[in-house]
């Protein structure tokens, strides 16, 4: 098969053919330019490409010809392990399946990555082709936001293909441009909500109470024992988050300790006293294979129940996850915004991450701190009608000043300097 390159119009290149007139192959005014070559395993690839006109087009699809010849007849020594695309999505998979979010993330790459790439070698990857994958999720209707999340997936997936199985030179992914999506508000608890919460939460209420007063993760009570109490520490106490479901470490791998707040002393030693299992939250229907799991443990519909039950409305988009964001918000408040002490309690990486992903808005508060801004005096100033004229009250005395004489100091300017244009 000889190299070469294909134009394939869009609707306005569609429109001039449908009206009976000559189409001007150029992209990406009337369509897009598509390469034929045949890659380093041998097999033929179409690809669209970002050429204007034809000759740019021919020119690079003899280059990839070029350059998979090359390397299959062994002129051109690889620096790493080609692979095929699918081996390296099942390889990242397999990798990552110690991950809570496993499920949708084998999902996601079965409908979308192993769909578009399919078995194509790594080492022919461009940018043009993952650009491609978000021109297609765009087609197929897909939010921006989950856009982006396929953009951050498929940068993921090669940063382990490149760093630990050596099969790419480098991140195609790299060169496309993150899409961008309008930040949401963080959703956040406040004072009186919780304490409804708490009142009608039951038998749940430890759950609930240590969710919001120690910012711990879904999955790190799941894996909470009764050790990782530790009430001879410090004043009151504290907690180490220390496991996640079944993984032996936390989401970022290290151990978080958290003072207890003093509220927190009597609520765990009441239920201590009649705890039946090491774990703090044993599950019901899993007790034999050890705390509560991810398919078991419904923690979102818990705590919308709960909320009906005490007659509270929760806002939007409140997940479990709220109450960690609850935490960390009315911690920095109470505070007066010490964000490194709430980043290091959150175990964030940096505090850019606890203030942008972490810290709620509350119009209420900020209005009070406003009101608390001691900028300008309390009590009205009359204006004078005349602006020319200097305030006669200088440190409490009266002054009388002269404006003729303060005008005539002003520097002459041309008439065409007050002029606005």
């Amino acid at each position: 098969m000889k190299p070469g390159a294909f134009f394939r119009p869009n609707k306005a290149g569609e429109a001039v053919l449908a009206a009976g007139k000559r189409l001007y192959r150029r992209a990406p005014d009337f369509g897009t330019w598509h390469v034929r070559y045949k890659d380093s395993a041998g097999a033929i690839r179409r690809e669209a490409c970002s050429a204007e006109l034809e000759e740019a087009a021919t020119r690079y699809a003899m280059e990839l010809h070029i350059k998979s010849e090359r390397r299959r007849k062994g002129l051109e020594p690889a620096e790493f392990d080609i692979i095929p695309c699918t081996k390296l999505h099942a390889m990242y998979l397999e990798a990552h399946a110690h991950l809570s979010s496993q499920a949708p993330m084998r999902s996601q790459v079965k409908i979308w990555f192993d769909a578009h790439f399919k078995s194509k070698p790594t080492s022919d990857v461009t940018p043009a082709d993952c650009e491609a994958l978000l021109v297609k999720a765009r087609a197929a209707g897909q939010a921006e936001s989950t856009v982006r999340q396929l953009h951050i997936r498929g940068r993921l997936i090669w940063k382990y293909g490149v760093n630990r199985l050596r099969c790419a030179r480098e991140n195609p992914w790299n060169a496309v441009p993150r899409p961008t999506v309008a930040a949401a508000d963080v959703v956040v608890l406040s004072r009186v909500q919780v304490e409804a919460l708490l009142e009608a939460a039951g038998p749940y209420r430890l759950l609930l109470i240590l969710a919001v007063l120690t910012g711990g993760r879904r999955g790190e009570f799941g894996g909470l024992l009764w050790t990782d109490f530790r009430l001879d520490e410090g004043p009151h106490g504290t907690i180490h988050f220390r496991r996640s479901w079944e993984r032996q470490t936390t989401k970022g791998a290290k151990v978080r300790v958290v003072p207890l707040h003093p509220a927190l002393v009597p609520e765990i030693e009441r239920a201590r006293a009649t705890a039946t299992s090491a774990l703090v939250f044993p599950s019901p229907l899993e007790r034999k294979k050890g705390g509560m799991r991810s398919k078991s443990w419904k923690t979102a519909n818990l705590l919308r129940r709960i909320a009906k039950r005490a007659g509270v409305v929760l806002p939007e988009g409140t997940t479990f996850h709220t109450l960690r964001k609850t935490f960390i918000t009315h911690l920095l408040r109470d505070s007066g915004g010490d964000i490194a002490t709430a980043q290091q309690l959150a175990g964030h990486s940096t505090p850019a991450v606890t203030a942008t992903y972490y810290v709620g808005r509350d119009v209420d508060y900020q209005a009070s701190r406003v009101n608390a801004l001691q900028l300008v005096a309390r009590t009205p100033v009359e204006h004078a009608v005349n602006t020319r004229q200097i305030p006669a009250v200088l440190a409490g005395q009266e002054t009388q000043v002269n404006t003729n004489a303060y005008a005539s100091e002003l520097p002459r300017r041309s008439p065409r300097a007050f002029i606005f244009l």
